[in-house]
């Protein structure tokens, strides 16, 4: 694929987490653009002010949760149809179903090891990148 670096937004408060996908989107030869926000209030301000293609959003953070924020997003001109993948430590049914309810187009838990990150890393590329059309 030409054209410019894709660019992604992780929303998510654990800087542990943050650091394994950002090494896993690296170890994988991704050339998307990565941007950190540690919390919703923040990311829902940047993603006022700037495009990203895809954002990778944890539920759990102190504040404003990821899925107030995906509904927030949802209710955005610039966010409506962002693709929203959520990366999140629940593997609960209940949080499965709102987010896809909220508008999510994803659910992926947290993988627990280096390597499960680089999976999701692949992953997320080969069909984000390489295979699904964005808007």
């Amino acid at each position: 694929m030409g054209g410019s670096a894709r660019k992604l937004i992780v929303v998510d408060d654990d800087p542990v987490d943050v650091r394994f996908v950002m090494r896993a989107f690296s170890d994988a030869g991704s050339m998307i653009e990565i941007t950190h926000v540690a919390d919703a209030e923040l990311a829902s301000d940047r993603l006022d002010r700037e495009a990203f293609d895809y954002i990778l959003l944890d539920i759990n953070m102190p504040g404003t949760s990821g899925m107030d924020l995906l509904k927030r997003l949802r209710g955005r001109t610039r966010t409506a149809v962002t693709p929203v993948i959520m990366l999140s430590s629940s593997s609960s049914t209940a949080d499965v179903n709102r987010a896809y309810e909220n508008g999510a187009n994803a659910y992926a838990v947290k993988p627990s090891t280096r390597s499960g990150y680089r999976d999701f890393a692949e992953g997320f590329t080969r069909f984000w990148v390489d295979v699904a059309v964005s808007p």
